[in-house]
């Protein structure tokens, strides 16, 4: 693999996730060959604005101990992200929702990114409580939900914003709307240093992603508290790690 082409398309990595390592296609012309890791690089100036693009941030499957995660989702909104995802897994510990209603309350403007559970009620049991979250949110409620749910959602939560899983293209993720407020969400592993974040944005600015969703990790906080500072903050973690 020339060394030029690393971190540069990452766009595919999200397709080949939860697969063995050696199961997936590590031609040198696939993205999976960097085994899910951004490798840090020496900087460049991005061709169009890389701040452009917004940053959401994967939060731990497992909030235990709660209080300690909740730090970190704070944390993180204090740092400025876009949007904090929400993902309970097939069968969760706790419930999704009574964990978005605390985030409403404890974050100020990161959008919630929810999926609710494919095991947990019917939508239209769940209308109420949904409404509610999105009126404590004040409008940062989302619902991450596949193409055949979406209907529902419209109907049983009217007021509650919905992004749309692409179901042939896994770590993508579509935001509806017009103009600034419309684009694709794509899945990237944790940065390795500022220089392979700035690659990442510049990448994704490029070809026109809306946003990254990104594992919360310490680093990455750290650079999204101190962008410009070149040497980091190696005493800072995440509460849970």
């Amino acid at each position: 693999m020339a060394a030029n082409d690393t971190a540069l398309h990452f766009r595919a990595v999200p397709a080949q996730a939860g697969r063995p390592l050696e199961d997936r296609d590590l031609s040198p012309n696939t993205p999976a060959a960097y085994a899910g890791r951004m490798v840090d690089l020496p900087s460049r100036e991005p061709a169009v604005d890389a701040r452009a693009v917004k940053v959401g941030v994967l939060l731990a499957r497992e909030p235990d101990p709660m209080g300690e995660w909740l730090a970190d989702t704070t944390s993180f909104d204090a740092a400025g992200v876009d949007a904090l995802w929400v993902d309970s897994g097939p069968e969760p510990k706790w419930d999704v929702l009574a964990l978005t209603a605390a985030l409403t309350v404890l974050t100020s403007r990161s959008l919630l990114v929810v999926t609710l559970p494919s095991s947990g009620a019917p939508v239209a049991e769940l209308a109420r409580t949904l409404e509610t979250i999105g009126s404590l949110s004040h409008g940062r409620l989302v619902l991450l939900a596949d193409p055949g749910q979406c209907d529902q959602l419209a109907v049983h939560a009217p007021r509650v914003r919905i992004f749309r899983r692409l179901p042939d293209e896994p770590g993508v993720f579509e935001e509806p709307g017009t103009g600034d407020e419309a684009g694709r969400w794509l899945s990237v592993p944790p940065p390795q240093g500022r220089a392979s974040w700035r690659a990442a944005l510049a990448d994704a600015a490029e070809h026109g992603v809306h946003g990254l969703v990104v594992p919360a990790d310490p680093l990455l906080l750290d650079i999204l508290r101190n962008p410009d500072d070149p040497t980091g903050r190696r005493d800072l973690h995440l509460a849970q790690g």
